[in-house]
């Protein structure tokens, strides 16, 4: 069934659609309150029966909201009206978010409240997009099909460092505009690119909704920005691997029309020329792990083009990029082709078992052994002849919850906080610095029963992703004694002398680690007046 139109922005009616949203409590907190815990946990899942017995008979406005734009269940014309006092639904039908048939309404589109607490406090939005999986009932979705707030965006959401105020802001890949509602938290200026005109009209409906302005630009990742710079840019990239074959469709959402991962060969290559000297962008992405290339060798040819097409730029030559790419998930050949082919909506058994056949061929043809994916963190920065370029490249396949942002910032810092004390060039320098522990990293020890000596010792820092560190005794004593009160080549002597070793053999063995913990923001320096 082909999608209905878009949504379209009638500002007099958006904002009336605004205030019948508000005036309902039609919010993350309003909806999980009227559902109760067990149906909405139940909806997130995209299980729709507890919350269908929930609203059996039900017409306050939630109920209505939640019925109509989540479940796609036809409403009463006179519920609807109701829920939509200012709007009416003569208003809702000429914004293009419902149809009527009879005495009933059914929604066009999908609308739903989108919420986030963090560092930066509470937010609370609504996001409109095609209707879901649920509304179509199982059946493959249309391709030009439009996301709404998915795992994806979520997980993008969860790697954006924080930033300061007052930043020109650019999202890619906008889709129904979820990444741009966060960007304007700290953006006095956001633009948002997108080479689906339908996802457009759905970034521009959201972003008005929410009464905010953001500059809609259609077009191909970074085209429509060409000669500009931002100092942040988010990028939620279709970046599905799909068979290039006209039996395998191909969705707008998570496909760019560029065989095998060239999109985030492309992102990655160009997106330097696009930041402002300081500015920061952050993507996700896949990449394949090839029989003749691992997945790092691959992509640091890619940031090696990267610098070289910055270096070649007029406003590049005096700046670097710095490149971290943490890999989140691997995924084998058949466990990769299977999880998309049930993207989308299930096609029959034959229908599966064809394109099955063809992302076999598709990888094999490559010699691609897994499927990676990951968060890449690019930042361009003044060139500092005692801060190399930082490239990294970290495999965490373990399912680590949120805050990557946390990890991701501590990195940047730590690697920053090298670069000041010349210990890249000269780790010993580390030495004359004065250490603190970072908030939230704990010693741990492990006991073999009975035994009161530790079999090992544990640095976990319990803010962030439970990065663990194996200490041994005295390395586990001077991080302890890292106050930000003495030079750490005091602390690593007195630790020294009550282990009755040689300080300089001290210093030649935990050296290496200390840098470490510093890199990775576990130990970090204190200014001193």
């Amino acid at each position: 069934m082909p999608a209905a139109p878009p949504p379209v922005v009638v500002p007099d009616l958006v904002d009336r659609l605004r205030d019948d949203l508000t005036a309902a409590g039609y919010d993350v907190d309003g909806v999980t309150a009227r559902l109760g815990d067990l149906a909405a946990v139940a909806l997130a899942r995209d299980q729709p029966v507890p919350a269908r017995r929930v609203l059996r008979g039900a017409d306050d406005p939630v109920a209505t909201f939640v019925r109509l734009f989540t479940l796609g269940d036809a409403v009463p014309a006179a519920a609807a009206a109701r829920a939509l006092p200012r709007l009416g639904l003569d208003g809702a039908d000429a914004l293009g978010l419902v149809d009527r048939v009879g005495d009933d309404v059914r929604a066009l589109v999908d609308l739903q409240p989108h919420a986030v607490v963090d560092d930066l406090g509470e937010a609370s939005w609504w996001v409109c997009s095609d209707l879901g999986e649920l509304a179509h009932g199982g059946a493959p979705l249309p391709t030009d099909h439009v996301l709404g707030v998915g795992a994806a965006s979520m997980t993008l959401v969860e790697a954006v460092v924080p930033g300061l105020t007052g930043m020109r802001c650019l999202d890619v890949g906008a889709g129904s505009g979820v990444q741009s509602l966060h960007l304007a938290r700290t953006g006095t200026e956001v633009v948002a690119t997108d080479l689906s005109e339908r996802a457009c009209a759905f970034a521009r409906f959201t972003t008005a909704l929410n009464g905010l302005t953001v500059d809609v630009r259609p077009g191909s990742l970074l085209d429509p920005v060409a000669g500009e710079r931002f100092d942040r840019v988010v990028a939620n990239l279709p970046f599905v691997i799909t068979p290039r074959r006209d039996d395998v469709p191909t969705y707008t959402y998570r496909d760019a029309g560029l065989p095998g991962d060239d999109v985030v060969r492309r992102m990655l290559t160009e997106v330097g020329g696009h930041l402002a000297t300081g500015g920061l962008a952050q993507f996700l992405g896949t990449w394949e792990d090839r029989s003749d290339q691992s997945w790092r060798d691959r992509l640091a040819t890619w940031v090696e083009a990267a610098r070289a097409a910055l270096a070649a730029r007029p406003d590049g030559t005096d700046d670097v990029l710095d490149v971290w790419v943490v890999q989140r998930e691997l995924a084998d050949p058949a466990t990769y082709a299977e999880a998309w082919i049930a993207d989308g909506g299930r096609p029959d058994r034959a229908t599966a078992d064809a394109w099955y056949e063809a992302w076999l061929s598709d990888l094999a043809a490559r010699g691609v052994e897994a499927v990676g994916f990951g968060i890449v963190t690019v930042r361009r920065r003044p060139a500092d002849s005692a801060t190399p370029p930082l490239t990294r490249f970290d495999d965490e396949h373990a399912g680590i919850p949120g805050a990557w942002r946390d990890v991701l910032a501590a990195g940047l810092s730590g690697h920053d906080a090298l670069g000041a004390l010349d210990a890249h060039r000269d780790p010993a320098r580390l030495l004359g610095a004065r250490l603190r522990v970072a908030e939230g990293v704990v010693e741990r020890r492990e006991h073999d029963p009975g035994s009161p000596d530790p079999r090992r010792l544990l640095l976990v820092d319990t803010r962030r992703r439970g990065l663990t560190v194996e200490a041994s005794t005295a390395l586990a004593a001077v991080v302890g004694a890292c106050d930000g009160d003495l030079p750490l080549g005091v602390v690593v002597e007195a630790v020294a002398t009550l282990l009755g070793e040689e300080p300089s053999r001290l210093v030649e063995r935990l050296l290496p680690a200390l840098t470490g913990l510093v890199a990775d923001g576990l130990l970090a320096p204190v200014s001193r007046p």
